[in-house]
């Protein structure tokens, strides 16, 4: 046999066996995570229970405001609607929420860096994407 072929074939046979560990080690990860009080990676799950309640949004800034969480949904055509989904929050306050990155925390959930942006001329309403779809 080639040296070169029989390098190649190695290369491949261990490729093949670091990505199945690594596919592995993802299903166990988000197992892990869908109980983990405070999970590294979000999943719809996480927020569905907690429809209706009151998110802290905050700035680096200092600048502090709240919503309300009053939709979690899977993104049309996902493939996986349990990581692929968007968030629409409402502002609870008078102060509406700018197009950013926030600092949004929950006591169920922890705090998170997550972009918003407006859905609404007033900022009102924010929507989060969150879109892992993977190539078909």
């Amino acid at each position: 046999m080639n040296p070169q072929r029989r390098t190649l074939l190695k290369a491949a046979g261990l490729a093949h066996a670091a990505a199945s560990a690594g596919l592995a080690h993802a299903a166990t990860t988000s197992r892990r995570q869908q109980h983990d009080p405070h999970p590294t990676t979000l999943l719809r799950s996480h927020f569905v229970p907690l429809t209706g309640e009151t998110f802290e949004f905050r700035k680096a800034d200092g600048f502090q405001a709240t919503a309300v969480l009053r939709l979690a949904s899977p993104l049309p055509e996902a493939n996986d609607g349990e990581a692929s989904f968007r968030l629409i929050f409402l502002a609870t306050e008078h102060q509406p929420l700018k197009q950013d990155t926030w600092d949004v925390s929950h006591p169920a959930l922890g705090s998170h860096a997550i972009f918003v942006s407006p859905n609404d001329a007033a900022g009102f309403e924010v929507e989060a994407v969150f879109n892992r779809r993977q190539p078909v």
